[in-house]
């Protein structure tokens, strides 16, 4: 994790606060950006600055750091990780209630102030990979047509294939193997109770997976969603045929033919037009 952890000190005692804002300054992974004397200024600076974390004392006049947390847990504003430093240990558990990230409990070593950071650290690095992961899964399913999950099944059952030849496929579970499909064998999925059929030219495969699913592999300008329960490829559309109900059904190359609903004709149309098939 490249970027540092803004915190705010939350402390009624001056001195308190500038001793711990001291220690954390010492650690370049952090930067406190605030310091607060009492709870009602720390609701306000995490309003205007949203930092990652805050390190709160619980006894305080007025408002004591338990409300304080209370408070947070009930704001639609990002709510920072809570972390309490105080000298009553009798707090600890209505602490945890509150869902505190930790609890120092004064006087301190600096040992165990590392171990708190290091946790903060590792808590926020996760974060991170998660929300990484979650990009680049989006960006290689617009890219490829392949969630991560599908491309790291397609690297698995791949025998020296090229890149662009992984991007043209999407893997499967058939059975007890993982198989191979090439998009472009596929002429369309529909949905059969908890199973998915994947009809190509060699034959239909039955797929444990939902339509859901494939429709998050599988790019949509590509595989477009035509009613309740299919997606056809859009490279085996031969035309469009209208029905007397305002529906239509889409006659693929391989002879099939698929009901398009209502409400998925006009995107279908839209598709077929920059896509050039046949009227």
């Amino acid at each position: 994790m490249s970027r540092q952890l803004t915190a705010i000190v939350v402390d009624d005692e001056r001195l308190a606060r500038e001793g711990l804002m001291l220690r954390l300054n010492d650690d370049t992974r952090f930067n406190v950006v605030a310091q607060c004397p009492s709870a009602h200024h720390a609701l306000d600076v995490i309003e205007q600055c949203q930092p990652n974390i805050a390190f709160v004392d619980i006894e305080m006049p007025g408002l004591s750091g338990l409300e304080l947390a209370e408070l947070l847990s009930n704001n639609t504003t990002p709510v920072p990780k809570v972390v309490f430093v105080t000298a009553f240990r009798e707090f600890a558990l209505h602490a945890f209630e509150f869902q505190a990230f930790d609890y120092l409990l004064k006087p301190f070593s600096d040992d165990r102030l590392a171990n708190c950071l290091s946790k903060l650290v590792d808590s926020f690095f996760d974060s991170d990979v998660v929300l990484q992961h979650l990009k680049l899964d989006a960006l290689l399913s617009r890219k490829t047509g392949n969630s991560i999950d599908g491309f790291i099944r397609n690297l698995e059952v791949t025998s020296g294939g090229s890149m662009s030849e992984l991007q043209r496929s999407v893997s499967m579970k058939s059975g007890s193997e993982w198989i191979r499909v090439k998009l472009d064998d596929i002429s369309w999925i529909e949905a059969a109770g908890d199973y998915m059929c994947v009809h190509t030219w060699e034959g239909t495969h039955i797929i444990r997976k939902t339509l859901k699913q494939f429709e998050q592999e599988l790019d949509p300008r590509l595989f477009p969603r035509v009613n309740r329960s299919a997606m056809i490829n859009m490279s085996k559309l031969k035309r469009l045929t209208p029905n007397s109900n305002g529906e239509y059904l889409a006659q693929l190359t391989s002879g099939d033919s698929v009901k398009v609903s209502r409400k998925y004709k006009f995107k279908l149309e839209e598709l077929r037009k920059n896509g050039g098939c046949e009227d």
